[in-house]
């Protein structure tokens, strides 16, 4: 037999609606979980995603000033418990949360994981946004080279074989001249010899990205720790599981293809992103829909709070608090939840 009055014993056996909102029935602890805070209703139960969710993907959105980095940080602190975490660090903000913090560019080089020649094309397609006879004409030329700043010498040292290729040449030559200052910054890295220092001894490593000015050599940066982290998980050359933090994500590329892919591809390697930015238009639909839980700080932007919406379903009613969401306040959308819910975001998440 039940204790308790009837309405205890009703909500603690499954879901509610009141007045057209569904409270949600109190789930069983799990052993792998992060309280993000409680639901803003008058039952003010808490609010988790479980890590294996977070596994799957998480995708945090919301205007400038809206608490994104701050609610990440807690996030980060949290993921060291069950796992390597890496920050692809875009302004250089981690470095009170991460346990180590490499310096791209002043510590460290970009190193480009590449087992055939014909990935770092891949890699300067994307970051570059080469066109097709551009992409074409570097795969031609490009030849087995330790060095990223010999591309360069290649290049120019290509006699073209037809017309198109003499314009082709030429642009290409524009878009690679950002080598010439900053190659030496760069190093081409089989993947055997790929430093672990990324996911070794667990904890946080802040990649700060902040030393970087030049907008192509962030992007590659950034899709080459991705990279890192993939192709040493892929080897099971790190026994454990790794959460990547990708600030500024609609920075990462033009062609959001390219993040949906890696989202996709990464989900049985025990890699878990968590995806970061102001504009979920400009992330595009592939890649939210590849984040299995998603978190929704306040929206400013009309087109960026209409896809936000379809992309979780929103109600009309949630729909009007996209704009109007305070500093301590999200609506959460995961598996675990029925439907997007409101949460009061705890000072730090447990």
């Amino acid at each position: 037999m039940w204790n308790g009055p009837f309405i205890v014993r009703f909500l603690r056996s499954s879901n509610i609606e009141i007045g057209g909102v569904i409270y949600e029935k109190p789930r069983q602890k799990s052993e792998e979980e992060i309280i993000l805070g409680v639901a803003k209703n008058f039952l003010k139960l808490p609010v988790s995603i479980d890590v294996y969710d977070i596994l799957r993907h998480c995708l945090i959105v919301g205007s400038t000033g809206s608490g994104k980095t701050s609610l990440a940080k807690k996030l980060t602190r949290m993921l060291t418990r069950y796992g390597a975490v890496v920050v692809l660090d875009w302004h250089g903000e981690y470095f009170d949360t991460a346990d180590r913090v490499i310096e791209v560019g002043r510590d460290e080089p970009i190193e480009i994981p590449v087992e055939d020649p014909l990935d770092v094309v891949s890699l300067l397609e994307e970051v570059l946004e080469l066109t097709p006879p551009q992409a074409y004409l570097l795969t031609k030329v490009l030849k087995k080279t330790a060095s990223v700043e010999l591309l360069l010498d290649l290049l120019e040292s290509y006699i073209p074989e037809a017309r198109w290729e003499v314009e082709t040449k030429a642009s290409l030559l524009r878009k690679l001249s950002f080598l010439v200052r900053y190659g030496k910054l760069l190093r081409i890295t089989p993947p055997e010899k790929l430093s672990k220092a990324l996911l070794s001894g667990g904890g946080c490593v802040s990649v700060d990205l902040s030393g970087l000015r030049v907008l192509e050599l962030k992007r590659l940066a950034v899709l080459s720790a991705l990279n890192s982290v993939r192709y040493i998980q892929e080897r099971k050359l790190f026994e454990s599981r790794a959460f990547v933090i990708v600030e500024e994500a609609h920075n990462i590329t033009s062609r959001a293809s390219l993040l949906a892919r890696y989202l996709a591809e990464v989900r049985k390697l025990n890699i878990g992103l968590i995806v970061i930015t102001q504009s979920p238009a400009a992330l595009g639909f592939e890649a939210m829909n590849n984040t299995n839980v998603k978190i929704v700080k306040t929206l400013r932007s009309a087109e960026d709070m209409q896809v936000i919406a379809k992309s979780i379903n929103l109600s009309s009613d949630k729909y009007s608090l996209l704009s109007r969401l305070e500093l301590g306040e999200a609506l959460v959308d995961a598996p675990s939840l029925s439907e997007p819910l409101l949460v009061e975001l705890l000072e730090i998440c447990s």
